[in-house]
Protein backbone atom coordinates (compact mmCIF):
# COMPACT_ATOMS: atom_id res chain seq x y z
CA UNK A 1 0.00 0.00 0.00
CA UNK A 2 1.08 3.70 -0.66
CA UNK A 3 1.10 5.18 2.67
CA UNK A 4 1.96 8.23 1.24
CA UNK A 5 -1.59 8.24 -0.73
CA UNK A 6 -3.48 6.93 2.89
CA UNK A 7 -1.82 9.95 4.52
CA UNK A 8 -2.96 12.59 2.25
CA UNK A 9 -6.76 12.45 1.10
CA UNK A 10 -7.84 14.62 -1.52
CA UNK A 11 -10.30 16.87 0.64
CA UNK A 12 -11.53 17.04 3.91
CA UNK A 13 -13.75 18.96 6.58
CA UNK A 14 -12.72 19.83 9.97
CA UNK A 15 -15.32 21.06 12.46
CA UNK A 16 -15.11 24.56 13.89
CA UNK A 17 -16.55 26.55 16.41
CA UNK A 18 -18.99 28.15 14.35
CA UNK A 19 -21.79 30.36 15.14
CA UNK A 20 -25.33 29.16 14.05
CA UNK A 21 -25.58 30.72 10.74
CA UNK A 22 -22.43 29.44 9.59
CA UNK A 23 -23.08 26.08 10.97
CA UNK A 24 -26.03 25.82 8.68
CA UNK A 25 -23.88 26.68 5.45
CA UNK A 26 -21.66 23.93 6.35
CA UNK A 27 -24.91 21.78 7.05
CA UNK A 28 -26.22 22.85 3.21
CA UNK A 29 -22.76 21.20 1.76
CA UNK A 30 -23.02 18.37 4.02
CA UNK A 31 -26.64 17.97 2.87
CA UNK A 32 -25.57 18.23 -1.22
CA UNK A 33 -23.05 15.53 -0.44
CA UNK A 34 -25.92 13.58 1.30
CA UNK A 35 -28.18 13.78 -1.37
CA UNK A 36 -30.03 10.66 -3.02
CA UNK A 37 -27.80 9.17 -6.12
CA UNK A 38 -24.75 11.13 -4.72
CA UNK A 39 -22.31 8.65 -3.65
CA UNK A 40 -18.90 9.96 -4.84
CA UNK A 41 -16.71 6.91 -4.19
CA UNK A 42 -14.49 7.96 -7.57
CA UNK A 43 -14.84 11.78 -6.54
CA UNK A 44 -16.27 12.94 -9.98
CA UNK A 45 -18.81 15.09 -7.52
CA UNK A 46 -17.27 18.11 -8.53
CA UNK A 47 -17.74 17.52 -12.33
CA UNK A 48 -21.06 16.30 -12.18
CA UNK A 49 -22.38 19.21 -10.04
CA UNK A 50 -20.47 21.51 -12.97
CA UNK A 51 -22.99 20.38 -15.18
CA UNK A 52 -25.70 20.73 -13.15
CA UNK A 53 -25.46 24.07 -12.59
CA UNK A 54 -24.34 24.78 -16.23
CA UNK A 55 -28.12 22.90 -17.29
CA UNK A 56 -30.49 23.46 -14.33
CA UNK A 57 -29.24 26.09 -11.76
CA UNK A 58 -30.92 26.70 -8.71
CA UNK A 59 -32.15 22.36 -8.56
CA UNK A 60 -31.36 19.80 -6.25
CA UNK A 61 -32.30 16.30 -6.18
CA UNK A 62 -33.81 16.67 -2.45
CA UNK A 63 -36.23 19.01 -4.25
CA UNK A 64 -39.30 17.46 -5.12
CA UNK A 65 -42.15 19.63 -6.68
CA UNK A 66 -41.48 23.52 -8.21
CA UNK A 67 -44.53 24.97 -6.36
CA UNK A 68 -42.22 24.92 -2.92
CA UNK A 69 -40.75 27.65 -4.87
CA UNK A 70 -44.24 29.44 -4.47
CA UNK A 71 -44.95 28.15 -0.94
CA UNK A 72 -41.97 28.66 0.89
CA UNK A 73 -41.74 32.73 0.37
CA UNK A 74 -45.19 32.63 1.33
CA UNK A 75 -44.52 31.09 4.36
CA UNK A 76 -41.37 33.73 5.14
CA UNK A 77 -43.45 36.36 4.14
CA UNK A 78 -45.89 35.61 6.66
CA UNK A 79 -43.52 35.20 9.53
CA UNK A 80 -42.49 38.66 8.59
CA UNK A 81 -46.12 40.16 8.67
CA UNK A 82 -46.49 38.67 12.02
CA UNK A 83 -43.14 40.48 13.21
CA UNK A 84 -41.90 36.99 14.77
CA UNK A 85 -39.33 37.53 17.32
CA UNK A 86 -35.47 36.12 16.54
CA UNK A 87 -35.84 33.78 19.27
CA UNK A 88 -39.28 32.17 18.36
CA UNK A 89 -38.32 32.20 14.50
CA UNK A 90 -37.20 28.52 14.12
CA UNK A 91 -39.93 27.26 16.05
CA UNK A 92 -42.83 29.30 14.30
CA UNK A 93 -41.19 28.23 10.70
CA UNK A 94 -40.74 24.37 11.76
CA UNK A 95 -44.57 24.75 12.78
CA UNK A 96 -46.02 26.62 9.46
CA UNK A 97 -43.87 24.09 7.55
CA UNK A 98 -45.71 21.10 9.18
CA UNK A 99 -48.58 22.59 8.54
CA UNK A 100 -47.84 23.06 4.81
CA UNK A 101 -47.14 19.18 5.08
CA UNK A 102 -50.79 18.81 6.51
CA UNK A 103 -52.46 20.63 3.94
CA UNK A 104 -50.59 18.86 1.39
CA UNK A 105 -51.29 15.36 2.50
CA UNK A 106 -54.53 14.43 0.94
CA UNK A 107 -52.59 14.02 -2.21
CA UNK A 108 -51.33 10.64 -1.10
CA UNK A 109 -47.18 8.81 -1.08
CA UNK A 110 -44.83 9.34 -3.79
CA UNK A 111 -46.74 12.77 -5.01
CA UNK A 112 -43.53 14.79 -4.15
CA UNK A 113 -44.34 15.99 -0.13
CA UNK A 114 -41.89 16.88 1.33
CA UNK A 115 -42.43 14.99 5.10
CA UNK A 116 -45.52 12.99 4.32
CA UNK A 117 -44.50 10.05 6.23
CA UNK A 118 -42.02 11.67 8.98
CA UNK A 119 -44.65 15.03 9.66
CA UNK A 120 -43.22 17.47 12.08
CA UNK A 121 -40.40 14.83 12.85
CA UNK A 122 -39.02 15.30 9.96
CA UNK A 123 -35.42 16.58 9.65
CA UNK A 124 -35.13 18.31 6.72
CA UNK A 125 -37.62 21.40 6.32
CA UNK A 126 -38.80 22.22 2.58
CA UNK A 127 -37.16 25.56 3.69
CA UNK A 128 -33.48 23.41 3.58
CA UNK A 129 -33.97 21.78 -0.09
CA UNK A 130 -35.51 25.06 -1.34
CA UNK A 131 -33.47 27.95 0.20
CA UNK A 132 -30.38 27.81 -2.45
CA UNK A 133 -32.58 27.86 -5.13
CA UNK A 134 -34.86 30.38 -4.02
CA UNK A 135 -31.60 32.26 -4.01
CA UNK A 136 -30.12 31.41 -7.76
CA UNK A 137 -33.50 32.11 -9.43
CA UNK A 138 -33.80 35.75 -8.09
CA UNK A 139 -36.22 34.85 -5.72
CA UNK A 140 -34.57 35.17 -2.51
CA UNK A 141 -32.98 38.73 -2.77
CA UNK A 142 -30.08 38.30 0.27
CA UNK A 143 -27.28 36.23 0.89
CA UNK A 144 -28.46 34.79 4.32
CA UNK A 145 -28.92 32.07 6.01
CA UNK A 146 -32.47 30.57 7.17
CA UNK A 147 -31.57 31.72 10.93
CA UNK A 148 -29.84 34.77 9.84
CA UNK A 149 -33.12 35.89 7.96
CA UNK A 150 -34.93 35.07 11.45
CA UNK A 151 -33.09 37.84 12.70
CA UNK A 152 -33.04 40.30 9.89
CA UNK A 153 -37.15 39.86 9.92
CA UNK A 154 -36.88 40.94 13.68
CA UNK A 155 -34.82 43.94 12.85
CA UNK A 156 -37.06 45.18 10.82
CA UNK A 157 -40.04 44.39 12.80
CA UNK A 158 -38.32 46.82 15.81
CA UNK A 159 -36.86 49.33 13.26
CA UNK A 160 -39.56 52.39 12.95
CA UNK A 161 -39.65 53.89 9.82
CA UNK A 162 -39.42 57.74 9.66
CA UNK A 163 -42.40 59.70 8.72
CA UNK A 164 -43.84 62.99 7.45
CA UNK A 165 -45.95 65.76 8.51
CA UNK A 166 -48.86 63.69 8.11
CA UNK A 167 -47.98 60.66 9.58
CA UNK A 168 -46.97 58.68 6.23
CA UNK A 169 -43.69 56.54 6.50
CA UNK A 170 -41.50 58.40 4.61
CA UNK A 171 -38.75 55.30 3.44
CA UNK A 172 -39.38 51.53 3.32
CA UNK A 173 -36.74 48.49 3.38
CA UNK A 174 -36.18 46.29 0.07
CA UNK A 175 -38.34 43.38 0.97
CA UNK A 176 -36.09 40.17 1.04
CA UNK A 177 -38.43 38.59 -1.45
CA UNK A 178 -39.27 38.86 -4.93
CA UNK A 179 -42.50 40.01 -5.97
CA UNK A 180 -45.21 36.59 -6.02
CA UNK A 181 -48.62 36.27 -6.60
CA UNK A 182 -50.11 36.67 -3.22
CA UNK A 183 -51.27 33.72 -1.11
CA UNK A 184 -54.86 32.26 -1.03
CA UNK A 185 -56.36 33.85 2.11
CA UNK A 186 -56.85 30.22 3.47
CA UNK A 187 -52.94 29.27 2.97
CA UNK A 188 -51.75 26.98 5.97
CA UNK A 189 -55.48 26.20 6.84
CA UNK A 190 -57.05 24.14 4.19
CA UNK A 191 -55.89 21.03 1.39
CA UNK A 192 -53.35 22.62 -1.15
CA UNK A 193 -52.02 21.27 -4.68
CA UNK A 194 -48.96 21.36 -6.60
CA UNK A 195 -51.08 22.52 -9.54
CA UNK A 196 -49.47 26.19 -10.00
CA UNK A 197 -51.70 28.94 -10.98
CA UNK A 198 -50.84 30.55 -14.29
CA UNK A 199 -49.89 33.23 -12.82
CA UNK A 200 -47.12 31.47 -10.87
CA UNK A 201 -45.84 29.76 -13.52
CA UNK A 202 -44.83 32.41 -15.42
CA UNK A 203 -43.23 34.53 -12.48
CA UNK A 204 -41.09 31.29 -12.12
CA UNK A 205 -39.96 31.15 -15.71
CA UNK A 206 -39.33 35.00 -15.65
CA UNK A 207 -36.88 34.60 -12.78
CA UNK A 208 -35.05 31.88 -14.26
CA UNK A 209 -34.91 33.47 -17.83
CA UNK A 210 -33.52 36.65 -16.47
CA UNK A 211 -31.04 34.92 -13.66
CA UNK A 212 -29.31 31.53 -15.94
CA UNK A 213 -30.13 33.15 -19.53
CA UNK A 214 -28.63 30.00 -21.76
CA UNK A 215 -29.16 27.29 -19.44
CA UNK A 216 -31.17 24.28 -20.21
CA UNK A 217 -33.62 24.87 -17.70
CA UNK A 218 -34.57 28.57 -19.26
CA UNK A 219 -34.12 27.82 -23.04
CA UNK A 220 -36.65 24.56 -22.17
CA UNK A 221 -39.06 27.07 -20.26
CA UNK A 222 -39.95 28.08 -23.56
CA UNK A 223 -41.02 24.74 -24.95
CA UNK A 224 -41.88 22.67 -21.52
CA UNK A 225 -43.58 20.12 -22.89
CA UNK A 226 -40.64 19.01 -24.94
CA UNK A 227 -38.94 17.24 -22.24
CA UNK A 228 -41.48 15.06 -21.08
CA UNK A 229 -39.84 11.63 -23.44
CA UNK A 230 -36.29 12.17 -22.60
CA UNK A 231 -34.60 10.27 -20.54
CA UNK A 232 -31.03 11.99 -20.73
CA UNK A 233 -31.11 16.24 -21.85
CA UNK A 234 -28.62 14.98 -24.68
CA UNK A 235 -32.10 13.23 -25.97
CA UNK A 236 -33.92 16.42 -26.60
CA UNK A 237 -34.00 17.94 -30.08
CA UNK A 238 -31.34 20.68 -30.24
CA UNK A 239 -32.22 22.62 -33.93
CA UNK A 240 -33.48 25.65 -31.77
CA UNK A 241 -30.86 25.75 -29.07
CA UNK A 242 -27.93 28.39 -28.87
CA UNK A 243 -25.00 26.86 -30.32
CA UNK A 244 -23.42 27.21 -26.65
CA UNK A 245 -25.54 24.74 -24.97
CA UNK A 246 -25.37 22.12 -27.44
CA UNK A 247 -21.57 22.18 -26.90
CA UNK A 248 -22.11 22.12 -23.20
CA UNK A 249 -24.61 18.88 -23.29
CA UNK A 250 -22.32 17.21 -25.92
CA UNK A 251 -19.66 17.46 -22.98
CA UNK A 252 -22.15 15.97 -20.46
CA UNK A 253 -23.14 13.39 -22.64
CA UNK A 254 -19.59 12.52 -22.76
CA UNK A 255 -18.66 12.40 -19.51
CA UNK A 256 -21.27 11.22 -18.19
CA UNK A 257 -21.28 7.83 -20.61
CA UNK A 258 -17.78 7.51 -20.23
CA UNK A 259 -16.73 7.41 -16.55
CA UNK A 260 -20.06 5.29 -16.06
CA UNK A 261 -17.20 2.48 -16.49
CA UNK A 262 -15.18 3.34 -14.15
CA UNK A 263 -17.77 3.11 -11.71
CA UNK A 264 -18.57 0.07 -12.65
CA UNK A 265 -15.77 -1.64 -13.11
CA UNK A 266 -15.10 -0.39 -9.04
CA UNK A 267 -18.19 -2.16 -8.34
CA UNK A 268 -16.42 -5.33 -9.75
CA UNK A 269 -13.34 -5.03 -8.02
CA UNK A 270 -14.78 -4.83 -4.88
CA UNK A 271 -17.11 -7.70 -5.39
CA UNK A 272 -13.96 -10.02 -6.59
CA UNK A 273 -12.27 -8.74 -3.24
CA UNK A 274 -14.90 -9.27 -0.37
CA UNK A 275 -15.55 -12.92 -2.23
CA UNK A 276 -11.53 -13.76 -2.58
CA UNK A 277 -10.86 -12.29 0.98
CA UNK A 278 -13.97 -12.41 2.93
CA UNK A 279 -15.32 -15.20 1.26
CA UNK A 280 -18.86 -13.49 0.82
CA UNK A 281 -21.13 -14.55 -1.88
CA UNK A 282 -20.69 -11.66 -4.40
CA UNK A 283 -21.60 -13.84 -7.44
CA UNK A 284 -24.78 -11.99 -8.16
CA UNK A 285 -23.33 -8.16 -7.36
CA UNK A 286 -20.33 -9.46 -9.90
CA UNK A 287 -22.65 -10.49 -12.86
CA UNK A 288 -24.45 -7.87 -12.73
CA UNK A 289 -21.50 -5.11 -12.98
CA UNK A 290 -20.28 -7.60 -16.07
CA UNK A 291 -23.35 -7.21 -17.73
CA UNK A 292 -23.65 -3.49 -17.04
CA UNK A 293 -19.59 -3.29 -18.42
CA UNK A 294 -20.93 -4.94 -21.53
CA UNK A 295 -23.82 -2.51 -21.73
CA UNK A 296 -21.63 0.41 -21.21
CA UNK A 297 -18.74 -0.76 -24.05
CA UNK A 298 -21.31 -1.77 -26.50
CA UNK A 299 -23.10 1.64 -26.28
CA UNK A 300 -20.05 4.07 -26.47
CA UNK A 301 -18.61 1.89 -29.34
CA UNK A 302 -21.87 2.33 -31.30
CA UNK A 303 -20.31 6.03 -31.36
CA UNK A 304 -17.20 5.46 -30.65
CA UNK A 305 -16.07 8.25 -33.55
CA UNK A 306 -17.82 10.46 -31.47
CA UNK A 307 -16.07 9.37 -28.22
CA UNK A 308 -12.48 9.31 -29.84
CA UNK A 309 -13.23 13.00 -30.93
CA UNK A 310 -13.82 14.40 -27.37
CA UNK A 311 -11.20 12.39 -25.61
CA UNK A 312 -8.87 14.39 -28.17
CA UNK A 313 -10.39 17.50 -27.17
CA UNK A 314 -9.88 17.26 -23.74
CA UNK A 315 -8.65 20.88 -23.11
CA UNK A 316 -11.96 22.44 -24.89
CA UNK A 317 -13.89 20.26 -21.87
CA UNK A 318 -12.08 21.33 -19.18
CA UNK A 319 -11.75 24.96 -20.08
CA UNK A 320 -15.57 24.49 -19.94
CA UNK A 321 -14.67 24.13 -16.39
CA UNK A 322 -12.42 26.78 -15.60
CA UNK A 323 -15.09 28.85 -13.31
CA UNK A 324 -15.28 25.73 -11.27
CA UNK A 325 -13.56 24.02 -8.31
CA UNK A 326 -12.35 20.89 -10.36
CA UNK A 327 -9.23 19.93 -8.67
CA UNK A 328 -6.15 18.50 -10.63
CA UNK A 329 -6.28 14.93 -9.15
CA UNK A 330 -9.79 14.90 -10.74
CA UNK A 331 -8.82 16.11 -14.34
CA UNK A 332 -5.88 13.55 -14.17
CA UNK A 333 -8.01 10.62 -13.27
CA UNK A 334 -10.87 11.53 -16.08
CA UNK A 335 -8.41 11.55 -18.64
CA UNK A 336 -6.90 8.57 -17.95
CA UNK A 337 -9.97 6.57 -18.23
CA UNK A 338 -10.99 8.34 -20.98
CA UNK A 339 -7.82 7.41 -22.99
CA UNK A 340 -7.54 3.63 -21.42
CA UNK A 341 -10.64 3.41 -22.93
CA UNK A 342 -10.24 4.41 -26.39
CA UNK A 343 -6.86 2.95 -26.62
CA UNK A 344 -8.74 -0.47 -25.95
CA UNK A 345 -13.02 -0.39 -25.31
CA UNK A 346 -12.69 -4.44 -25.03
CA UNK A 347 -10.36 -4.65 -22.68
CA UNK A 348 -11.14 -1.86 -20.29
CA UNK A 349 -13.22 -3.78 -17.58
CA UNK A 350 -9.85 -6.07 -16.93
CA UNK A 351 -7.30 -3.08 -17.88
CA UNK A 352 -4.78 -3.53 -14.73
CA UNK A 353 -3.99 0.40 -14.91
CA UNK A 354 -7.43 0.99 -14.80
CA UNK A 355 -7.69 -0.93 -11.72
CA UNK A 356 -4.46 0.56 -10.08
CA UNK A 357 -6.07 4.06 -10.85
CA UNK A 358 -9.18 3.40 -9.29
CA UNK A 359 -7.93 1.74 -6.00
CA UNK A 360 -5.18 4.83 -5.66
CA UNK A 361 -8.36 7.41 -6.14
CA UNK A 362 -10.56 5.77 -3.73
CA UNK A 363 -7.66 5.54 -1.31
CA UNK A 364 -6.53 8.94 -1.85
CA UNK A 365 -10.10 9.89 -1.24
CA UNK A 366 -11.62 7.74 1.40
CA UNK A 367 -8.28 6.94 3.31
CA UNK A 368 -8.82 4.10 5.70
CA UNK A 369 -12.37 4.42 4.65
CA UNK A 370 -11.23 2.87 1.06
CA UNK A 371 -13.04 -0.52 0.53
CA UNK A 372 -10.67 -1.80 -1.83
CA UNK A 373 -7.48 -1.14 0.23
CA UNK A 374 -8.53 -1.69 3.89
CA UNK A 375 -10.33 -4.57 5.43
CA UNK A 376 -12.12 -3.03 8.10
CA UNK A 377 -13.69 -0.92 5.28
CA UNK A 378 -14.40 -3.75 3.09
CA UNK A 379 -16.20 -5.65 6.54
CA UNK A 380 -18.16 -2.74 7.34
CA UNK A 381 -19.62 -2.62 3.73
CA UNK A 382 -22.95 -3.32 2.78
CA UNK A 383 -21.75 -4.35 -0.76
CA UNK A 384 -24.62 -2.23 -2.16
CA UNK A 385 -23.63 -1.64 -6.30
CA UNK A 386 -22.63 2.58 -6.56
CA UNK A 387 -22.58 5.36 -9.28
CA UNK A 388 -24.05 4.81 -12.73
CA UNK A 389 -24.33 7.26 -15.28
CA UNK A 390 -25.00 10.95 -14.29
CA UNK A 391 -28.16 13.30 -16.00
CA UNK A 392 -26.82 15.96 -14.22
CA UNK A 393 -30.33 16.27 -12.26
CA UNK A 394 -32.62 16.12 -15.41
CA UNK A 395 -35.38 14.18 -13.54
CA UNK A 396 -36.28 17.03 -11.00
CA UNK A 397 -35.65 19.47 -14.10
CA UNK A 398 -37.92 17.40 -16.21
CA UNK A 399 -40.55 17.53 -13.25
CA UNK A 400 -40.12 21.13 -13.13
CA UNK A 401 -41.05 21.83 -16.53
CA UNK A 402 -44.12 19.47 -16.45
CA UNK A 403 -45.74 21.61 -13.97
CA UNK A 404 -45.08 24.49 -15.93
CA UNK A 405 -46.67 22.38 -18.85
CA UNK A 406 -49.58 21.58 -17.21
CA UNK A 407 -49.75 25.54 -16.18
CA UNK A 408 -50.00 26.89 -19.30
CA UNK A 409 -52.45 24.16 -20.72
CA UNK A 410 -54.97 24.92 -17.87
CA UNK A 411 -54.56 28.69 -18.82
CA UNK A 412 -55.60 27.65 -22.55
Amino acid sequence: MDTALASAPESSLAWLDFDRAASERLSELLRALDEPGTLDVLGLGTVRDAFSAMLNPGTSTTQTRLRYFIFIPWIFAKLEQEQVLAAEFSRRLRDYESRLMDCLRHLGRNQGVIGYAAGRNLKRMPSDAYWGGLRAWGLRRFDLSISEFGQYAASLARSRPERNDDDEAMTRGVSMWAALPPAPDDFLHADITFDLAPTEAQVLVEHIRQHHQGSLLAVLCAVPETAKDAEYPWELPTHAMPGQLVEVLRHARNFSELTAGPQHVYNLLLARRARTELDWDTDELEASQRARLDTWTEQLERRFDEVRSWVADLPAFWALLDNYSVGPRTREFVNAMAERFVVDPEGFAEDSEVHRRIRDRELRLKSKRARLTHRAALENSNMAAVGGQFDFRWGIAKSYLNDIATARAAQN
